[in-house]
């Protein structure tokens, strides 16, 4: 028997591009409250040997551990709990990666401020599918020409998304908050090949607490990885204080997606 397929006819549902690029971009950018820089030395992902195993439809896929880091979903509920709780509907997030310095932090009780952050996600509308390479391209054609115009075509599903979460963080702490997302700025298209797209945006996020506001320039750095036939996307983000930052960004993704190519 054939394998079931994406719907790509937008008019019984939206196509798996439109849905996994815009709810991608509305996600790493909501969740960029707790998220902050990678270090500029650039982190280098770990041999397959250190990998977690994520169940995707009836897919295992390996995702090694980059080296310094932490999965919290087997290391600490309270922190894979406040992941999950900046999920977007289109995504599932099934890996959620902190430093091993900043996860003792945590749990010895301290205010810990994350300055390193990494996602897994992939889309739920696909994971009981099999995909095929052209869908896969389809999916990268389709992400490569959404940067042309990127902040018109997310921004009225963007200011729903940031109101909900400005709402459940509120209720949450008992105060008032709010988050806000300025300019987004395609910086570049990093590769692009039969099994993997990667792709780097810089935006400035601002979130007021009371009296006081804070703003940052981040840097998200997004690769969608062709593994088995699912998607895999790997996310990572830093503060965006010299051109350096973003070239530690795009290498430090270029190693992780070829990890899990090699663990797969």
């Amino acid at each position: 028997m054939a394998n079931p397929s994406f719907n790509w006819d937008a008019t019984t549902s939206r196509p798996l591009i439109r849905t996994l690029a815009v709810s991608m971009t509305t996600l790493r950018f909501a969740i960029l409250v707790i998220a902050t820089s990678l270090a500029a030395s650039g982190v280098r992902a770990q041999p397959p040997g250190n990998a977690s195993s994520f169940q995707i439809g009836t897919a295992a896929i390996l995702v090694p551990t980059p080296q310094g880091f932490v999965e919290t979903s087997r290391r600490s509920k309270e922190l894979w709990d406040k992941a999950l709780a900046y999920r977007g509907g289109a995504a599932r997030i099934i890996g959620h990666f902190v430093t091993e310095k900043d996860l003792a932090a945590f749990e010895k009780g301290k205010e810990v401020t994350f300055k390193e952050y990494l996602l897994v996600q992939t889309p739920r509308s696909a994971e009981s599918l099999i995909a095929t390479q052209a869908q896969f391209d389809k999916l990268r054609s389709g992400t490569v020409a959404l940067q042309a115009d990127l902040a018109e075509k997310i921004e009225p599903r963007l200011s729903t998304e940031l109101e909900r979460i400005s709402k459940n963080v509120s209720t949450a702490k008992g105060e008032d908050i709010k988050f806000r997302l300025g300019e987004i700025i395609p910086v570049s298209v990093d590769r692009n090949d039969s099994r993997v797209l990667i792709h780097t945006v810089l935006a400035q996020v601002s979130t007021s607490q009371e009296k006081s506001k804070t703003n940052q320039n981040m840097i998200s750095t997004t690769a969608y990885c062709f593994v088995s036939g699912k998607v895999v996307v790997l996310i990572a983000y830093r503060h965006f204080l010299t051109p350096q930052d973003i070239q530690s960004s795009r290498t430090f993704v270029n190693s992780w997606a070829n990890s899990v190519l090699s663990a797969n």
